[in-house]
């Protein structure tokens, strides 16, 4: 048998060597997002669990402290008050997260979505809820804040009036952390998660931040 003959039979032809690379290239299509989504799904999943750890840490924080939640800046980088800042909740729960020596900051605060650097920047890719700095955890109601109301007459004439109202505080709905960031893809939806005081973990429903 002619060997020359032999090897042409058995060779591909390029015609059938860019069908097996079409076929390749749509089956990869078909995949790529499959494992994007997984990738997308296994991200939120350690950042459900993460939010859990650190309400539960606030939680041993506030057993430490005659019942009372931390304080800390919303945005370290940013004080609120630049002349006396207070510090970054990362630091403030280093103890009850478990941060080991020479790092920034404990692992649990870093999201594997968190693509702005939050984390490095700030020490944590999840913002704590300053309305509840210092405040008594499952607290429902805030100290009373006082307001006047000034009414100008059509003759210029003035009129006030003073009243006390109270920020309502329920655990149930009460933030304590939550992404900065919408890191999490969700259709018609936030892509943030928050841990709330009573310490379930949930995707964020701005209606319940009253955002």
């Amino acid at each position: 048998m002619n060997r020359s003959h032999l090897s042409k039979k058995s060779a591909f032809s390029m015609v059938e060597l860019l069908v097996v690379i079409a076929i390749i290239g749509i089956l990869a299509s078909l995949l790529l997002p499959a494992l994007g989504r997984a990738k997308n799904q296994g991200s939120n999943a350690v950042c459900i669990n993460q939010l859990r750890q650190l309400g539960a840490a606030a939680r041993l924080y506030s057993d430490d402290n005659n019942n009372l939640l931390p304080r800390a800046e919303l945005l370290p980088t940013s004080p609120v008050d630049p002349a006396h800042p207070l510090p970054r909740i990362c630091d403030v729960l280093a103890p009850d997260a478990g941060k080991t020596s020479g790092t920034n900051s404990a692992p649990v605060f870093k999201c594997p979505s968190d693509t702005l650097n939050r984390f490095a920047n700030e020490g944590s890719s999840y913002e704590w809820n300053i309305e509840l700095n210092g405040h008594r955890i499952d607290e429902t109601r805030s100290e009373n804040m006082n307001f006047m109301i000034v009414i100008q007459g059509p003759d210029g004439t003035t009129q006030q009036t003073n009243g006390a109202v109270q920020l309502m505080f329920p655990p149930a709905t009460t933030p304590l952390f939550l992404d900065y960031d919408d890191a999490h893809p969700r259709s018609a939806s936030s892509g943030k998660n928050v841990v709330f005081m009573d310490g379930h973990v949930t995707a964020l429903v701005l209606a319940d931040t009253g955002e």
